[in-house]
């Protein structure tokens, strides 16, 4: 009979739910539990404790501040999620016009429309119309899946997450003293005036610069920009900037000229602004392969948290929160983005368009997606610009006073006219009908915003705001929220992205300002605001560079703003011994940090969260102890679990439990950096597993292969892994079978890895499938095949059971090693059972480089695998540049052998 392919849950719901809470409270490791309630595969924080100002899911961090929740309550919302629904959390089973069913937390229900939180691969909102939904029933299903639990390996991986979460229900969180708000606001109106004052650059004309709070956003450096721009957009964008490009800063300044001495003037401006460049750009054909590039990084590295996302006709999606790109495609060249993309700063010194730390084949990319749109302007000749009318133009750009903002090395700069306290806030540029100053798109809300600002002669005295104008000014809170200003918007959330999922929000959100001089110390803030340094490199979100004259002043207005937090007096007699305790806390056998830590710039078997050997060099004492009893309230995104809930000691076996202790003991440790010595758990020795007299078999991810591997170890000294998710051999080798440390010390999260030698790769795909209309292969699972199992012999050896269609398929390995000693061998018996004829099938039995038939039914593939055909006829196919070796099978009603060997 076939072995029970019975699930962990299944097996689970066969006890009590008392016995599970009491063994969990008994057995379960806390510890353990801690670090699976992270894993990717579970999904846990994704849902729970994200982050998200609306979560799908109830916090479990907040279980103790909420209604009592028993031990057996925990044990049935695993197994039995949708047993109770907590108030707030339903779902709704939508059936919409086109015949879609969609199920999800309803977050907006009215007559217009209902607006629904789904969770698939991530949380993601739709919109519903109420005229496209055909019925809307409650869901009597939780949003959490019933088999969730099938991802852990056993029944004390359930006991351990299990204890962790009754260590979160019964500790409520220590101290909000240093609790992060909830974000999402914007500078007090009075300060906007001020922001605006300096994105218009206002002191070019008008003295007061070295007064306002906030320094001017200069204009472009001409010279630079003449290299990348287009003298067909120039002309169009000089003579009308706001129709052109509606939302720009650049003023209007010849509002007093008739439309032909308009023309007249920009055609002139024209030929001076192109004369200033030394280089001559013409376009290039544009690489599709690179533009797709470009439009992942766009939509990754950080460009849409200040510009707005595009559509597939590089239209803006989020066009009235967003800074206004223009008409990229008509503007540059690409190879002029590129350059400008590679170092912005030299084009525009304010920083307000900061250095992405774009390579150069990134800039490459990122500037041909950019200039795809199909739009674009094809120039019909090369522009030559004429002297006369460069030089008129020169004159143009002093007559009209350009050169109070664009600033030229051959031109001085002007005496500044009235200061900005001295103003008359009902004239001039703030006048609607005025011809001789500069118009500027401003909406009445700004013109009353910066008349109040001109009243004050924009002088801020406050320091909070003072910091949180500059923080607005470089847009630093579209990404870091600092107490309730800023952070990521819902609507630009999804574009937010991590290179490790196991990390939650906080691997893909950057992180908050909040107490940010209390976190950081000066001179680690001065290496991330100035000289670029990092060390999150999961999340794909970029921290900019501004520039040192423009950001390198707030590292002190950070420490001077953000009070110290005062560590808690500990003492100790062997500072030796300390610092070996808070080694072995932070290896495996203590609070497991290295499962989730990088350690000397080595990755970590979960995940790779900040490096442990750049703690002390970054953090303040004090904000590090206080982080490490109560993390959420630091930073809400992270799935850091804390050891001390309620300030109790989770391992009291350590220093007798004194949470003051251990965390000081862990700081010392950490004091040595690089230099630390690596704790347990980092550099692990390979776990052998033996097949002696039987066989052993190992069920989890092999290389090549998802969750539902199966490898074999034979006595003979020959092994295999097959897949059990697309029915089909997947590798086989010599020698020792296998180390399944990268599983056990993961909490099963990991991947088994083959010993031995002489390893033989198969193609994926199913080995049984239909010679004309084969599956197309991916990672997933061929719909029309099922696995059913296996039966053991008697040395364990088994025999894996699928469907194929109508078809029950038994694949059978036998091991042995040929005469010589030397080469292994696989014998394989393939017994299908047909209820009736099934012609036009394939069964594939091998691939390679090359194949070629060494004698009758036997072939060499690659000049290292022996596969001889005992039962069956085998051809050689080819397929692109890889052949296969296969039979064809016209299958006759009832049972089939198809029978071969392989030796290497």
């Amino acid at each position: 009979m076939p072995v029970s392919a019975q699930s962990l849950s299944q097996k689970l719901k066969t006890e009590s739910v008392e016995t599970l809470a009491k063994d969990a409270r008994e057995k379960g490791n806390a510890i353990v539990g801690a670090i699976l309630l992270t894993r990717k595969d579970l999904a846990c924080t994704r849902c729970h404790d994200s982050g998200a100002t609306q979560p799908i899911a109830p916090s479990l961090r907040q279980m103790a501040a909420d209604e009592p929740v028993s031990d057996v309550h925990l044990v049935e919302s695993l197994l039995q999620p949708s047993k109770v629904i907590k108030k707030g959390y339903e779902s709704v089973r939508v059936l919409n016009v086109d015949g879609q069913v969609i199920t999800g937390r309803p977050l907006t229900n009215n007559d217009q429309r209902l607006v629904l939180q789904v969770f698939e691969q991530d949380v993601r909102q739709i919109e519903l119309a109420k005229d496209d939904i055909e019925q809307l029933t409650t869901a009597k299903q939780s949003l959490m899946p019933d088999n969730l639990i099938d991802q852990l390996a056993n029944r004390q991986q359930f006991l351990d997450l299990t204890r962790y979460l009754m260590e979160l229900k019964e500790n409520k969180p220590a101290s909000k003293l240093h609790a992060q708000p909830v974000g999402g606001e914007t500078i007090r109106p009075a300060l906007r005036g001020v922001a605006l004052l300096s994105e218009l650059n206002c002191t070019a004309c008008h003295s007061g610069n070295q007064e306002l709070a906030l320094p001017a956003k200069t204009a472009p450096n001409l010279q630079q920009s003449s290299n990348a721009l287009r003298p067909e957009f120039l002309l169009r964008f000089i003579a009308d900037p706001v129709t052109v490009k509606p939302g720009t800063t650049m003023p209007d300044v010849m509002a007093h000229l008739t439309p032909a001495q308009r023309q007249q003037a920009a055609t002139e401006l024209t030929h001076y602004v192109v004369s200033l460049s030394d280089q001559s750009l013409s376009d290039q054909p544009l690489d599709a392969q690179a533009s797709d590039r470009g439009k992942e990084l766009f939509h990754s590295v950080g460009c849409v948290s200040c510009h707005s996302p595009l559509d597939d006709t590089l239209q803006p999606l989020l066009p009235e929160s967003s800074v206004p790109l223009g008409p990229t495609a008509d503007k540059y060249h690409r190879d002029g983005l590129r350059a400008f993309l590679e170092n912005p700063l030299a084009t525009r010194p304010a920083g307000r368009m900061p250095n992405m730390k774009l390579d150069h084949w990134e800039a490459n990319d990122l500037a041909s997606y950019l200039v795809s749109s199909k739009q674009a302007t094809e120039p019909t000749a090369p522009f030559v610009v004429d002297a006369k009318l460069a030089e008129r133009g020169r004159e143009r750009f002093v007559e009209l006073r350009c050169n109070q903002c664009h600033q030229l090395q051959q031109d001085a700069k002007p005496d500044a006219s009235l200061a900005i306290a001295e103003l008359r806030v009902q004239q001039g540029c703030l006048s609607k009908s005025s011809t001789t100053s500069p118009r500027f798109d401003l909406t009445d809300l700004q013109r009353e915003q910066l008349q109040v600002a001109v009243r004050s002669g924009g002088k801020v005295a406050d320091p909070i705001d003072h910091l949180n104008l500059q923080l607005t000014a470089f847009r630093c809170v579209n990404c870091h929220q600092r107490d309730q200003l800023g952070g990521v918007s819902e609507a630009r959330n999804p574009y937010f992205k991590t290179g490790d999922p196991n990390l939650g929000p906080q691997g893909r959100i950057p992180p908050p300002l909040t107490n940010a001089g209390s976190k950081l110390k000066p001179q680690w803030m001065r290496q991330v605001l100035v000289s670029g340094r990092a060390i999150r490199p999961y999340v794909l979100t970029r921290m900019p560079q501004f520039g040192t004259d423009n950001v390198g002043h707030l590292v002190e207005a950070f420490q001077e703003l953000d009070p110290p937090i005062e560590p808690p007096q500990v003492t100790f007699d062997d500072q030796k011994e300390i610092r070996k305790v808070g080694g072995e806390l932070v290896g495996s056998q203590g609070l497991n940090c290295i499962a989730c830590h990088s350690f000397q710039l080595k990755k970590a078997a979960n995940m790779s969260a900040v490096d442990l050997t750049e703690m002390a060099e970054r953090l303040h004492k004090g904000w590090f102890d206080q982080y490490m009893r109560q993390p959420q309230t630091f930073n809400p995104n992270t799935i850091m679990p804390s050891f001390w809930p309620g300030g109790r000691a989770m391992r009291e076996d350590y220093v007798d439990g004194n949470t003051d202790l251990q965390i000081e003991a862990m700081w010392q440790y950490l004091l040595d950096g690089r230099q630390a010595r690596t704790p347990r758990g980092l550099i692990t020795e390979p776990i052998e597993l033996l097949a002696n007299d039987e066989a052993v078999i190992l069920r989890r991810s092999y290389p090549g292969i998802g969750k539902r591997g199966i490898g074999v170890g034979y006595p003979s000294q020959v092994n295999l892994s097959y897949d059990a998710e697309q029915m089909r051999l997947a590798s086989i080798w010599q020698g020792k079978f296998a180390d399944p440390g990268g599983v056990w010390r993961s909490q099963g999260h990991g991947r088994v890895r083959p010993l031995g030698e002489r390893p033989i790769q198969f193609m994926p795909g199913p080995d049984l499938d239909s010679a004309d209309q084969p599956w197309a292969v991916d990672d997933g699972r061929p719909p029309n095949h099922q696995f059913r199992g296996y039966s053991l012999d008697e040395k364990q050896r088994p025999r894996l059971q699928y469907q194929f269609g109508d078809l029950q398929v038994e694949d059978y390995f036998v091991d042995a090693k040929a005469n010589d000693g030397q080469r292994g061998v696989l014998r394989r018996t393939i017994v299908i059972d047909a209820k009736q004829a099934q012609p036009g099938l394939v069964f594939r039995a091998a691939n390679g480089q090359e194949i070629k038939q060494v004698a009758d039914n036997v072939f060499l593939i690659d000049s290292a695998l022996r596969v001889t055909i005992v039962d069956g006829k085998a051809v050689v196919a080819n397929d692109n540049e890889t052949q296969r070796l296969q039979l064809p099978l016209n299958l006759k009603p009832g049972r089939s052998t198809i029978t071969l060997e392989y030796s290497w």
